[in-house]
């Protein structure tokens, strides 16, 4: 999600200015680019039809719309027997086996119930049609022809430079450094609201769920991205970088454009022109948690060089998914007035960046309450 105002906003004394001119034009691209560290997680796409069971040329082939039609049967027929609850039931438990310790009082009967409940999902319709199509070579193509993320980047890179947007809103970004070292892209584009700073991705202690020492621990999540100076905001303890971890360690620097891309947490993330704007304030809501886990919402307000015209740039990302229950989600995001909502801002004054409190002390009660404060 995001959104673009041009209001003068009556919280923000800098919003007051007149303009020099009415006359200024600006060009958002919004995307969610699918993070790196997310894009081997059974993505399917249709690129390379007929698409085949296996590679024996007499084997059954389909088209497009004939394979999509499949997949959306397999999966009509396992939520109407109940088998996408078992998935769901499936995925807690394995996270919480994760977190226990084998000496652990239960660990034992739910590591049983684990094993169970992934005897019953590998019968369900997906399971089987994932195993129909294994061996299919146009499926196989899929991850080193489009999922790939050296040429992804690439992609994403080139037609950014052809549509020349004046601001830019990435969600699920987990290349931040790349792109901020790429030579063409940050010869135009930045989301450092401090030249004089460099991005470095937050680093982690490596113990299991979470410690105080990592950079994106709950109780140090609003001082990384202060002080980071990046109007970005990634998920702390992600799985796009424990993903893109596991699989980097099994091939070093095969995944990367460049030896000192680190890895990083994908997230939300705001880039502008820097010929065109000047970054005069950025700020973060917190969406609450009650995990060791962390993501927030961006507010970017860049002046227009020419006109003096403030601009307000907010971006986020909802949950996905279209159960009822992720639909609940999204409206606790978007609106959540029993949940504990944070949110913090730096403010360019004089010759530095300083943390200020938003003004009329306002109640935050979800992002939709954010973005009115604009």
């Amino acid at each position: 999600m995001a959104k673009i105002l041009k209001t003068l906003a009556k919280h923000n004394p800098l919003r007051k200015r007149k303009s020099k001119s009415k006359a200024a034009t600006i060009r958002l691209l919004q995307w969610n680019i699918l993070a790196d560290g997310l894009g081997e997680d059974g993505f399917l796409a249709t690129e390379f039809s007929p698409i085949f069971e296996s590679a024996d040329v007499k084997s059954k082939s389909y088209s497009a719309n004939e394979f999509m039609k499949l997949v959306r049967e397999a999966k009509l027929a396992d939520t109407a027997s109940g088998m996408a609850s078992k998935f769901s039931e499936l995925k807690g438990a394995e996270k919480m086996l994760k977190k226990l310790k084998e000496s652990a009082e239960g660990y034992s009967e739910l590591r049983e119930s684990t094993r169970k409940l992934r005897e019953e999902t590998d019968r369900s319709e997906l399971v089987k049609l994932k195993k129909q199509f294994q061996n299919s070579p146009q499926l196989q193509k899929v991850d080193g022809e489009i999922l790939s993320w050296s040429k992804r980047s690439e992609r994403i890179k080139r037609i950014v430079l052809q549509a020349r947007p004046d601001v830019i809103t990435f969600q699920e970004m987990d290349h931040v450094q790349q792109f901020l070292q790429d030579k063409d892209f940050s010869a135009r584009y930045t989301c450092m609201v401090d030249a004089a700073k460099a991005y470095k991705p937050p680093t982690y202690t490596g113990h299991k769920g979470g410690s105080p020492h990592d950079d994106l621990s709950p109780d140090k999540y609003f001082h990384h991205l202060l002080a980071s100076r990046a109007a970005f905001a990634p998920k702390s303890y992600s799985n796009a970088y424990l993903f893109r971890s596991k699989r980097d360690a099994k091939a070093p620097g095969t995944h990367t454009i460049d030896s000192i891309d680190t890895i990083d947490d994908d997230g939300c993330v705001i880039f502008w022109k820097k010929d065109t704007f000047k970054p005069v304030e950025l700020g973060f809501l917190r969406i609450p948690s009650d995990t060791e886990k962390s993501e927030a919402v961006v507010a970017l307000t860049l002046q227009h060089l020419k006109t003096d015209t403030m601009l307000n740039v907010l971006t986020a990302h909802l949950p996905s998914g279209d159960e009822h229950s992720k639909e609940l989600e999204r409206l606790a995001v978007l609106n959540n007035p029993s949940a504990n909502w944070t949110a913090r801002r730096i403010h360019f004054q004089g010759k530095d960046w300083k943390e200020v409190p938003y003004e009329d002390n306002p109640k935050f009660v979800g992002v939709t309450s954010y973005v009115k404060y604009f």
